[in-house]
């Protein structure tokens, strides 16, 4: 993960599969995302989730899975809890789509199980771990089927097992209410100054509050959601850069390509060369 000295929305690498379990003192400094999903059992303590544009407080038991390539966050004091990485074809390998649907929902899930079910996914869990322990992180393909299978098992628990999960109201719902509004008008936002104007409240207030609650400057989060699309435009046809760059709110294309090699550490050019060659 780069550092620097303003916090940003940064791409966080994950392995193919990945297990862990540790205990938590801090809050995250910025919004992230994987290209893998992320599994999250909290076996102690309290964290609020900010995922896409929903806050979700979870309790001890609780499990989160949170879709490849969705931005998160999460807060709050001491917590101990596992935490899983595990890519789509990870899974594909052992079972296909139709044995899979919760992989396809493109939605979070935050999961409180009753009793029963916590008993099984604590041991689930640790069985996890310590199957992934002896592999010492460079699993086999024989070993990797024996992973696959227990978190097959928890990911149908949470899906199929009844859940007490219920939603609560945040303190600032404004937050979630500006983050829906960039997400769905990002490329007809001209600064920041329309956002504060179409909630009523001064535009200095606006990026106080959001930075105070999600961390990062409401313009870098505002140009993350363009570029996210920009990319999905670049792997979905042949659209030259000039118009993507137009489509996405961005009004001019050096902006574009500056703001771009920010966040992705390439240019525009260099992302749809590695493109064409993946393909």
């Amino acid at each position: 993960m780069r550092r620097c000295a303003v916090a940003q929305i940064s791409l966080i690498p994950s392995d193919h599969f990945f297990v862990e379990k540790q205990t938590n003192k801090f809050t995250m400094p910025a919004m992230h995302y994987h290209h893998a999903f992320e599994l999250y059992y909290l076996v102690k303590g309290e964290r609020e989730y900010f995922i896409e544009n929903k806050f979700f407080k979870v309790s001890a038991g609780d499990v989160v899975l949170i879709p490849k390539g969705m931005l998160h966050r999460t807060a709050g004091k001491g917590a101990t809890r596992f935490l899983v990485y595990f890519s789509k074809d990870f899974l594909s390998t052992f079972f296909t789509p139709a044995a899979t649907p919760f992989l396809h929902t493109g939605e979070p899930l935050v999961f409180r199980p009753d009793d029963t079910a916590r008993a099984q996914l604590s041991l689930l869990f640790q069985t996890l771990l310590s199957e992934y322990q002896k592999t010492g992180g460079t699993p086999s393909a024989e070993q990797d089927g024996t992973l696959a299978g227990y978190l097959y098992q928890i990911l149908f628990t949470i899906s199929h097992a009844p859940n007490a999960y219920v939603p609560h109201s945040y303190t600032d719902d404004r937050i979630a209410r500006v983050i829906q509004y960039i997400n769905e008008n990002y490329g007809q936002i001209g600064d920041i100054e329309q956002i504060a104007s179409h909630f009523f409240i001064s535009k200095f207030h606006l990026c106080r509050i959001f930075n105070k609650n999600l961390g990062i400057p409401l313009v870098t989060y505002l140009n993350t959601i363009r570029i996210r699309e920009a990319c999905r435009m670049m792997k979905a046809g042949n659209v030259n850069l000039t118009e993507i760059a137009m489509r996405c709110g961005f009004n001019s294309s050096s902006y574009f390509c500056k703001v771009f090699k920010s966040e992705r550490g390439i240019s525009p050019t260099q992302y749809k060369r590695q493109l064409r060659q993946s393909k």
